[in-house]
């Protein structure tokens, strides 16, 4: 009886599909497929819901909808263009948005003819790939400058002038802007803070907790936290389109977080409890990361008798002293107290295309003309959505084309099912518009969480947008077959110039930057003006083009189990430039040089590693050496001491206990 029990109590056959699947589906199309497990960025979804399905309502209630449509593609514009970030970095993001986005969509509009309007697509998409050498303001815009001047060509003319169309356009992205400068008093929630915050809450929680079960609780909360911020910074570094120092100076504290997990870990399990101060520096801890400033210096007791809250304390030193480094040599922050034409020479030695950026320039072109021509050629309803899907897969510095490809002609396929239900079951009008508003509200969270739900949301309520002007039952039909066009181009011509065989291996990459920012370094430290300019210039664009290739990796069969563990170590790599950066600006006003000895000693060890990296990737390794972070740290905290000197002992045993 017990044995038919202990059968009747089996899992139905359908439990195993998860395994099943997890077995058949490689590692990497689970990545590609799995949306970013991130918190909600509410600020963004309110401006999304009122700049983009708000004039909705107006038009339904004035009967001028297609004004309306044109001032929700001005906020769909500025949408695209908002991520999580700080405040002041989101209005100067999407600042910049407004002019190039009009610009773009100003150019298209004003092309008299279809074949004048494809020289124009291509013309403006080489701009928009050389304005993304220009830094993440720059790539931001330049994307939105190219998309929207592709939609502008698709725009009919008959309808309204192409003056009070572009009018109608610049107020869309103008009400957007002002809504996104309304969200001052919500500036302190962004996500990543918050992720990175929440380790610390979570610990002074489980150091403080009463009982062996609510200890056993919030020790599993902060396997939990750490979690999270570790996928949060992960999917929100991927996903960008160049570098955020706010983002590297949150990683760089997550990473160093672990000797203070195990210090708190042991004082749970003991059941002891660390003095007051210990927990005070926590919380300021947890404060200064969701405000962006800058903790004050901590000291350590040295006769702490508990070697656990000895060990906790020191973690904290080392927590405190990492942010404030970070926070303290951020050029952005050295730039503030330079007069214009200093930060004017350092923005002009930032402009580098390079090979990469004429290479990337040459594939958007062509890959465009292909689509423009294939628009031209077969009789399409609306042969611009042809573009517009190559256009935006094939954006500079996003990641993988083959996985947005893919992820394109998914989303399209779940957008157009998802419209096609909307207007079949659904009466137009008013009964359409609490769809859109949820819609609207999506595509900020969907940006930033997966690209094939944010290519679904985005289709599904451009048509149900385009039927309120143009109610064609076979329009979402149409939209899947130009979409899936696109995405063929992409896959065939794309792939044809860069296809995934032909990536260099990471290692020999990493030390190719890491020779090129020592050579930086041994004229900045030196106080050397000759030449020190363009090796910074070179530093920053191998690095920027190093951070491009990681992401592209990280969705790739071949290469993404590995891709992930390069992050850190370009992180440390950033910033050792970014001190170098610093401590030349400090030589400048009149601090003393390093010594040749000093100067010779930290160039030897970095070109000693990168030496090592490159006999590691002959013998095969794909991975970095664990201690590759630590040792261009150590590197980083000695160029950026202000008075020089080899490491003392205690320091060195100090680091030793953090790692």
């Amino acid at each position: 009886m017990s044995s038919v029990g202990a059968v009747s109590r089996q899992r139905p056959w359908w439990g195993g599909l998860p395994y099943l699947l997890r077995i058949v589906v490689p590692s990497w199309l689970r990545r590609m497929l799995r949306p970013a497990p991130i918190p909600v960025d509410w600020s963004r979804v309110g401006v999304a819901a009122l700049g983009i399905a708000g004039p909705q309502a107006v038009g339904l209630a004035s009967g001028r909808v297609a004004e309306t449509i044109l001032l929700s593609l001005g906020a769909l514009c500025i949408s695209f263009s908002d991520l999580t970030s700080s405040y002041r970095y989101r209005l100067r993001r999407v600042g910049l948005t407004v002019v190039l986005g009009g610009f773009g969509f100003g150019a298209g509009v004003l092309a008299p003819a279809p074949w004048t309007a494809a020289c124009v697509v291509v013309t403006v998409s080489v701009l928009s790939v050389l304005a993304s050498r220009m830094g993440d303001l720059w790539a931001a815009a330049g994307t939105q400058m190219l998309t929207f001047c592709i939609v502008a060509t698709g725009t009919p003319a008959e309808t309204m002038g192409a003056g009070a169309q572009l009018r109608w356009f610049l107020a869309g992205e103008l009400m957007a802007f002002g809504l996104i400068a309304a969200t001052w008093p919500f500036r302190r929630t962004a996500p990543a803070r918050q992720a990175v915050a929440r380790v610390f809450d979570t610990t002074v929680r489980m150091l403080t907790a009463e009982t062996p079960r609510a200890r056993t609780d919030a020790r599993q909360a902060l396997t939990k936290a750490l979690d999270e911020a570790h996928d949060v910074l992960i999917t929100v570094t991927a996903g960008a389109t160049a570098r955020s120092r706010v983002h590297d100076r949150l990683h760089v504290v997550l990473s160093q977080t672990t000797p203070m997990v195990e210090a708190s870990v042991a004082l749970a399990h003991a059941g002891s409890r660390p003095p007051e101060r210990t927990l005070t520096t926590m919380r300021t801890l947890a404060r200064c990361v969701r405000s962006g400033t800058t903790p004050p210096p901590s000291h350590p007791t040295a006769h702490e008798t508990s070697t656990a809250v000895r060990a906790l304390e020191q973690a904290l030193a080392g927590l405190t002293d990492s942010l404030r480094t970070a926070k303290l040599t951020d050029p952005t922050e050295l730039d503030n107290n330079r007069d214009r034409r200093a930060r004017f020479r350092a923005w002009r030695e930032g402009l580098a295309v390079g090979r990469t950026g004429w290479l990337l320039a040459s594939r958007m072109a062509l890959c465009l003309a292909v689509a423009e021509l294939v628009g031209l050629a077969l009789p399409l309803e609306h042969p611009y959505w042809v573009a517009l899907t190559v256009a935006l897969v094939l954006k500079p510095n996003s990641g993988s084309v083959f996985a947005r490809g893919v992820l394109r002609g998914i989303g399209s396929v779940l957008g157009v099912v998802a419209a096609t239900a909307l207007l079949t079951f659904v009466p137009h009008g008013w009964w359409l518009l609490p769809f859109m508003v949820l819609l609207a509200a999506m595509v900020p969270d969907t940006l930033s969480r997966h690209y094939g739900l944010f290519t679904g949301v985005v289709t599904c309520l451009v048509l149900l947008k385009m039927t309120q002007v143009e109610p064609t039952p076979a329009l979402p039909a149409v939209r899947l077959v130009d979409s899936l066009i696109g995405c063929a181009i992409l896959l065939v011509v794309g792939g044809l110039l860069s296809p995934l065989h032909r990536h260099t291996p990471l290692a020999p990459r990493f030390a190719s930057a890491v020779d090129t920012v020592s050579e930086y370094v041994s004229l900045a430290l030196g106080g050397f003006e000759r030449g020190r300019s363009g090796a910074r210039r070179r530093g920053y664009r191998e690095l920027s083009e190093l951070r491009a290739a990681l992401r592209q990796r990280l969705v790739e069969p071949t290469s993404a189990n590995n891709a992930e563990k390069w992050w850190t170590s370009i992180i440390v790599l950033e910033r050792l430039l970014d001190g170098a950066t610093e401590r030349a600006i400090h030589i400048e006003r009149g601090d003393e040089a390093f010594s040749l000895q000093h100067t010779q000693r930290i160039v030897s060890s970095m070109r000693s590693t990168a030496r090592q990296l490159r006999e590691a990737a002959s013998a095969g390794a794909v991975a970095p050496p664990a201690d590759l972070p630590d040792r261009l740290a150590e590197l980083g905290a000695e160029i950026s001491k202000r008075h020089p000197e080899p490491p003392s002992p205690r320091r060195e045993e100090f680091e030793t206990a953090g790692r």
